[in-house]
């Protein structure tokens, strides 16, 4: 269960959660992809072949990663690591209520100038 500060303005929430949360949810998505419980969507394939990214990529760049923004009401998860040649990697992944990751989408995680 999520427990922290929450706030509304209109349909917008906003909040934070416990950072013993966070970390709790990174073990159990780590536990999965470590079990090659997940998938891609057609979007996040597209996505990571558009950066240059594979699969060993996206799965280096989860198990190394570690969340950097979360949307706790859709159970939505940004996890920023390391890609095989070393480049930042972004993974926005969820956990399905059949027990596996689903990764939305993949990026190259350039800095912003």
């Amino acid at each position: 269960m999520w427990s922290g500060v929450w706030w509304c303005w209109g349909k917008q929430c906003f909040g934070y959660i416990i950072y013993e949360d966070i970390v709790s949810r990174l073990s159990e998505i780590l536990a999965l992809i470590r079990n090659g419980l997940y998938y891609l969507t057609n979007h996040a394939d597209e996505e990571a072949q558009i950066d240059g990214f594979d699969i060993y990529d996206i799965e280096k760049g989860l198990l190394t990663g570690k969340i950097q923004r979360s949307w706790p009401r859709e159970e939505k998860y940004e996890i920023i690591g390391q890609s095989l040649d070393g480049r930042p990697i972004g993974v926005v992944c969820r956990m399905t209520s059949g027990g596996k990751v689903r990764v939305i989408t993949v990026y190259e995680d350039k800095p912003e100038n």
